[in-house]
């Protein structure tokens, strides 16, 4: 079947292309309400978008009511933030703060996890996260109808739990990462198998 994204209405889209664009990794991002309390939330539109300076992107949009998501405010108003990549066994935590809450209510507050002060970060870290990457505001772009916030942000510090480093220098074991990602509707996947292909030349 063919569509004509111009004959859909928001809803059709959203469902189209959040079941096309599979798997999309989760940024669990922690950000700082403006009275000093934390607050933390997911994320699947999330990418890497340059490593010369290192920049990362999430999109952001709106809550129900038409305000704009704590996430967007508190970054555009502190201008830095922590974002996590979550394993398997974090996976009902992420579902739990995508909850919606009142403003300023931290959804710290409905999982049972526990801060790390991490040196040069200027914001706490989830400990049972495995990479957590303290960023600042670097730009946001406005798009579409919502508009929705596409936010750069630049990379500062980046921790690595010692166990997932390889012999390799640098190098992330993705298997014992154990990401979890984002499939459409309440669907969320594991790395499952892996295969290695070299980059021809």
């Amino acid at each position: 079947m063919r569509f004509d994204l111009a004959d859909l209405e928001k809803p059709q889209i959203y469902r189209l292309l959040t079941h096309a664009v599979v798997p999309r990794p989760i940024a669990w991002v922690l950000t700082e309400n403006e009275d000093g309390s934390l607050n933390v939330a997911p994320f699947s539109y999330f990418s890497v978008v340059s490593c010369d300076p290192a920049i990362l992107m999430i999109a952001v949009g709106h809550k129900r009511d038409g305000t704009k998501k704590d996430t967007w405010k508190n970054i555009d108003m502190r201008h830095h933030c922590v974002i996590h990549i979550a394993n398997t066994g974090l996976m009902d935590s992420v579902n739990e703060t995508a909850r919606d809450l009142a403003a300023g209510e931290s959804e710290l507050n409905n999982i049972e996890h526990t801060l790390v002060a991490e040196d040069n970060f200027a914001l706490p870290r989830i400990k049972a996260a495995p990479i957590a990457m303290a960023c600042r505001y670097h730009d946001i772009h406005l798009v579409g109808n919502g508009p929705q916030a596409v936010i750069y942000l630049k990379v500062k510090h980046l921790y690595v739990n010692d166990a997932l480093l390889t012999d390799t220098p640098f190098t992330i074991d993705s298997t014992n990462l154990d990401p979890i990602s984002r499939l459409g509707g309440d669907n969320f996947a594991s790395l499952g198998e892996i295969t290695a292909l070299k980059r021809p030349s």
